[in-house]
């Protein structure tokens, strides 16, 4: 609680403040706002502490909770120089700042109840967001496709949480009992939500179109929490209802594995970085529901370095990807290939950008690719085909999307380019690469042993 009234008093002081200093004073406060989140982290695995009546948590929740604000301060820092956001930066920070405040609540509620709430309450900033700052005239069928796949998704978990309110009473996460003797439609209920926020394949169609049409803040802000939501709904739930690994769960990581292919192709055949990136995300986010639906120790740990790992790496993508594109006026790989010829060190962020995607070592996500495929090898031997396959195509994309951003057979447009990059906009790079050093180093945290 008293983070959250820290949060408030904090936004509601730089409100008072001139523009020019409304950008510094709101990312000073993400910074400190994080720091003080380290102070809720307990122990590791399933150990959890009540703060309140209201809220309570662990290991997980403390980390994700921590992952947000970090994100969303790094959102605002990059935005602040953006074009398109120079004339309603004001509007742009509360809009961020309001959805943050919703996630640290989702990440810490005791209640199934109050979780859904807030859990559909963050759909709102995130469409004014694009609605209002959206680059291009597609952005209302992209809102439309969020709106229809987040809110048709999880109509069925709000029956389930109802019954649960009329029929036991409380929906308390720490003391509901529920019987093993769960139908398995009742799983589809409880998961197909979360799965669309994810994205887990089918269902990942709306979030190519909202990061092409949200601005660099947005994107950020979606691919760094937004999606991880959905990773942890699915955990409260499994703990909840005592989930075994059940026929559903086998066909939830089914899909997943072509998911994780068929995301890394559609990569290869991309023009767009942005749509790159986004099916990049859809590819990486097989993992963790591989790690959770796979109802192991080594599984659920693999997910979760796999969660804040990407949140940090995708949100790097996309600053990177918005400060390029600021400098050239386009997304296309052949118009970024200008930037980065006559920028060397653009060329370089991109470089480590590309190879903590990919999960060179010692980068963390090679600790969750191994660990998630350890566990789903325990299900299946011969699982390990389609993942093979998956890390030779992700390997084609991030090695050619490389190569046609740094190759030199076009002349340059030196007329396209401005004078040089922001700092501020560099800085927002190393804050997000310390804490992924951090998760490489402390990524046991997450053991329940």
């Amino acid at each position: 609680m008293s983070l959250l009234i820290f949060m408030t008093l904090s936004s509601f002081c730089a409100m008072f403040l001139n523009k020019k200093d409304q950008a510094v004073a709101m990312t000073n406060s993400f910074g400190i706002w994080s720091v003080f989140s380290l102070t809720y982290w307990v122990g590791s695995g399933v150990s959890w502490e009540s703060l309140s009546n209201l809220f309570c948590v662990d290991i997980f929740s403390s980390s994700l909770v921590t992952l947000s604000l970090w994100v969303c301060g790094i959102s605002i820092l990059v935005s602040s120089s953006m074009i398109n956001l120079r004339g309603l930066f004001n509007s742009f920070w509360v809009l961020v700042t309001v959805l943050c405040f919703l996630l640290v609540q989702s990440f810490m509620v005791n209640t199934l109840a109050m979780f859904y709430v807030l859990f559909e309450s963050t759909l709102v900033p995130m469409i004014m967001i694009i609605g209002i700052w959206g680059s291009q005239f597609e952005r209302v069928p992209s809102i439309q496709y969020i709106a229809g796949y987040t809110m048709a998704g999880s109509f069925p978990l709000l029956l389930v949480i109802a019954s649960m309110e009329v029929y036991t009473g409380s929906s308390f996460i720490w003391s509901i009992a529920i019987k093993h003797s769960v139908e398995g439609v009742i799983w589809v209920f409880c998961f197909l939500g979360f799965l669309i926020k994810l994205p887990a394949f089918p269902f990942h169609t709306w979030l190519p179109k909202a990061h092409v049409q949200a601005p660099v803040g947005g994107s950020v802000i979606l691919a760094g929490i937004l999606l991880k939501l959905g990773g942890y709904g699915i955990t409260r739930f499994m703990m909840v209802f005592s989930y075994t690994l059940e026929p559903f769960g086998i066909l939830v990581i089914t899909l997943s594995l072509y998911g994780s292919v068929y995301g890394a192709l559609m990569c290869i055949r991309q023009s767009d970085v942005k749509k790159l990136i986004a099916f990049s995300s859809v590819s990486h986010m097989a993992f963790p529901v591989i790690g959770l639906f796979s109802c192991t120790e080594v599984g659920l740990v693999g997910a979760y370095i796999m969660l804040v790992s990407h949140g940090f790496i995708s949100s790097g993508l996309f600053v990177l990807c918005g400060i390029t594109s600021e400098l050239v006026h386009s997304r296309k790989i052949k118009a970024l290939n200008n930037a980065t010829r006559l920028l060397p060190e653009l060329a370089f962020f991109w470089l480590v950008a590309i190879m903590m995607n990919l999960g060179v070592p010692p980068c963390p996500v090679i600790i969750s690719e191994v660990l998630c495929v350890l566990s789903a090898i325990a299900i299946w031997p011969w699982i390990f085909i389609p993942l093979l396959l998956y890390l030779i195509l992700s390997g084609a994309y991030s090695f050619s999307l490389y190569c046609q951003l740094t190759e030199t057979w076009t002349k340059s447009d030196k007329s396209l380019l401005f004078s040089e990059m922001a700092i501020k906009d560099v800085d927002a790079l190393f804050f997000l690469l310390y804490p992924l050093a951090e998760v490489l180093f402390k990524w046991d945290l997450w053991s329940m042993v």
